[in-house]
């Protein structure tokens, strides 16, 4: 059998050797594969966003806040980003997501969606006790107290209107509509009611970047001031490269969403290396590093 020449079979195996170095780049999820991450299909964060290259999202319990978030309904990847007025924001290049979480009124922006959020997961998870927000006096308004109070004027009336002449005592629990219109006024009166500041001083405590959890808190008190949400974490297990998806809310209220990063192109991940401060995402720079925790649902 004839042999093959010297060059031909350098080249064979050379050819064959940087197979796997070719085969990663034709990885559907590789950076420079033209394949975007964020994709027009999918209801949720796990089903909308796709991982970097060799990341995997970290592991949660279901049933938990992080594996809410997840699991949260996204608007079609279609829709236009609206502010609380029903017009349309200015700038629709910021974000590459939406939440269908609705919008109370004009004092749901940043801190406000991220209490809105805690707040509707603590009630549908029956977490009654939980539902305490603190409001910029410094009163902490508990929803169960809201709930009482609310039950008993009902009942009062309802025992006026029945006697007029004596009253008796009238006792009835609220139904499911009446109690969830009930949490949705105790919801707008919070929003209308707390700021960064009251939001810093009672119900946050400082974190660092290597202990970030899904809920935690990109943060910043200057003027003007702004949160954004880490609403997704995934890692690189052989890197131990970590990476974070950012969710938020803004001025003028508007629909609470994911936003984009303008460092890398069809990547919406914050990675490791990216949180050198001042950190740029599409409308605000993080001038320096400051995570805190929400202490919402700690024992």
């Amino acid at each position: 059998m004839k042999k093959l020449p010297f060059s031909v079979t350098f080249f064979l195996l050379f050819a064959i050797a940087l197979l796997p170095i070719f085969s990663d780049l034709f990885h559907p999820l590789h950076p420079l594969h033209p394949l975007q991450l964020v994709k027009n299909e999918g209801n949720t964060l796990t089903e909308r966003i796709d991982t970097p290259f060799k990341f995997k999202r970290i592991e949660v319990e279901k049933g938990s806040f992080a594996d809410y978030i997840r699991s949260y309904p996204l608007k079609p990847a279609v829709n236009p980003l609206f502010l609380f007025n029903g017009e349309k924001k200015q700038n629709q290049d910021a974000h590459c997501a939406i939440f269908a979480l609705p919008i109370q009124n004009e004092s749901q922006t940043d801190s406000g969606s991220i209490i809105a959020l805690y707040a509707e997961y603590m009630y549908k998870m029956g977490m009654d006790e939980k539902i305490t927000f603190h409001l910029t006096n410094g009163e902490n308004l508990k929803w169960t107290d809201w709930q009482k109070n609310a039950e008993y004027g009902r009942n009062f009336r309802s025992s006026l209107a029945g006697n007029l002449k004596k009253w008796t005592k009238y006792e009835k629990k609220a139904g499911k509509t009446e109690r969830l219109q009930s949490f949705q006024n105790y919801l707008k009166k919070v929003l209308a009611n707390i700021s960064i500041l009251s939001m810093q001083t009672y119900e946050t405590a400082t974190t660092t970047f290597a202990a970030l959890q899904i809920g935690d808190i990109l943060w910043d008190l200057g003027k003007p001031g702004h949160l954004c949400l880490v609403a997704d974490i995934c890692v690189n297990p052989e890197t131990s490269e970590k990476a974070v998806l950012f969710a938020q809310g803004f001025s003028p209220a508007q629909e609470f969403h994911i936003i984009k990063n303008p460092k890398r192109i069809n990547d919406p991940w914050y990675h490791e290396e990216d949180f050198a401060f001042p950190v740029e995402t599409p409308e605000y720079v993080f001038p320096n590093e400051s995570w805190k925790h929400a202490k919402y649902l700690d024992n």
